[in-house]
């Protein structure tokens, strides 16, 4: 049989007659550049008016990012307004919100923002500006504050490089053994001064041994919370030590793999079969397929499960052309600083497809849908792009972008007429 498959097909080829013309070019496909603007109301614009199309079959919407700043939690809010209004309208269950936060930290940030809004979470991070990621903008904060009030924010993350500030705290209100809460609030100390010097390869999460874990646990026997926290904190530290130690693509195999185990026991235990969620977080987790970093993430595993509950999973990159961005630069009077954003993914694409750069406004948001670009750039053009440009086109339905992107406003930067 194989024999004779291959005789056609070669005798098909044969047949052609010579010198014939080759096919006419296919003429590439219309990239659409559609304005959008986003409120806590939600979505507006002809970019508002097709994502909000997409939701209409969505079970995960996966809001990637470049850190940093406002623009994507405030598209996050106006995705989640107009995601709730369908799925009341359809007569689905709630939203829940899937952060890159880990899951106690999340815990605690979600009883601050219940018990007393962002104030109160704020105070809770006063002094401590290096506890959790993200949530810690204010910006993410607003966004998180909802899901938090009522029960449905999801922490699926490792713990961040300074939760021990945090968390040291939470063990050391669980005990009332002196020598421990010596213990903790020595080590608490220890870790503040490291942090706020900038000296991340000193930390606890960096450098502790797993004795010290070992000993931690023999300290909090028969306290199951405990256990959990201190589990976790040693499986932060395995992690961050193999980033520390040069072996990237472990680190980053172990810390998917954790985010997916996480990410699957919330899923499943939420009241609400086949729970819809936005997911936010760094572009290279909510992206499908092979990402920068040689892995597959989460975004890998949403559409096939979306898609035995009969829906989509619809992955979105807020990526900014220009503008200014906050990042984590530790100095003696702050943890973060806002300078200018230099882009390196956004502009490549564009580039390489003959679009000009300024066909984005300075001011305001543009949606992009993404097919037709990697449609249009495929083969060559595609394959020498620069790898988180691949990733982007290849990884994600759509991008929203601008060359005015506004920096995030860290809790510590929060003034009183902010609030």
């Amino acid at each position: 049989m194989l024999t004779r498959i291959l005789t056609l097909t070669a005798a098909a080829f044969l047949s052609l007659p010579a010198g014939a013309a080759d096919p006419a070019p296919v003429p590439p496909e219309t990239v659409e550049i559609l304005p959008i603007a986003f409120a806590p109301d939600g979505l507006s614009g002809p970019g508002g008016e097709r994502l909000r199309t997409d939701l209409e079959r969505a079970q995960f919407i996966a809001l990637g990012e470049d850190h940093g700043f406002a623009g994507s939690p405030r598209l996050g809010q106006a995705l989640a307004h107009d995601a709730a209004a369908i799925a009341r309208r359809q007569g689905a269950g709630p939203l829940y919100h899937a952060v890159e936060v880990g899951p106690h930290s999340a815990r605690w940030a979600s009883a601050q923002l219940k018990a007393g809004g962002l104030d109160a979470l704020g105070k809770g991070l006063a002094g401590r500006p290096w506890a959790m990621p993200f949530v810690s903008n204010v910006e993410d904060a607003e966004l998180a504050a909802p899901f938090a009030a009522a029960g449905r924010l999801w922490g699926i993350d490792q713990e961040f490089v300074g939760a021990p500030s945090l968390l040291l705290d939470i063990l050391a209100a669980r005990t009332a053994d002196a020598d421990t809460k010596t213990l903790l609030a020595d080590r608490r100390r220890q870790d503040d001064a490291t942090l706020k010097a900038g000296q991340f390869d000193a930390i606890m999460t960096a450098t502790a041994p797993p004795q010290d874990f070992e000993e931690l646990r023999k300290r909090f026997a028969g306290d199951a919370e405990a256990k959990a926290i201190i589990d976790d904190l040693a499986e932060t530290t395995h992690i961050y030590r193999l980033n520390n130690s040069g072996q990237y693509l472990q680190n980053n195999e172990e810390r998917a793999a954790l985010m997916q185990r996480y990410f699957l026991a919330a899923y499943r235990t939420a009241p609400t079969k086949a729970p819809r969620v936005l997911l936010k977080m760094g572009a290279n987790h909510v992206g499908r397929g092979t990402t920068p970093t040689s892995i597959y993430d989460l975004g890998s595993l949403l559409p096939g499960l979306a898609a035995a509950n009969g829906r989509t999973a619809v992955h979105i990159a807020y990526l900014p052309l220009g503008g200014s961005v906050r990042s984590i630069n530790p100095s003696g009077t702050a943890f973060t600083a806002v300078g200018p954003y230099a882009d390196e993914v956004v502009g490549p694409i564009l580039d390489a497809a003959g679009i000009a750069r300024d066909r984005v406004p300075a001011d305001g948001h543009v949606l992009i849908p993404l097919a037709p670009l990697r449609h249009n750039l495929q083969g060559k053009k595609l394959r020498e792009l620069p790898a988180f440009s691949r990733f982007t086109l290849i990884g994600f339905d759509y991008l929203v972008t601008t060359r005015g992107a506004v920096p995030a406003t860290h809790f510590e930067a929060r003034t009183p007429a902010s609030r």
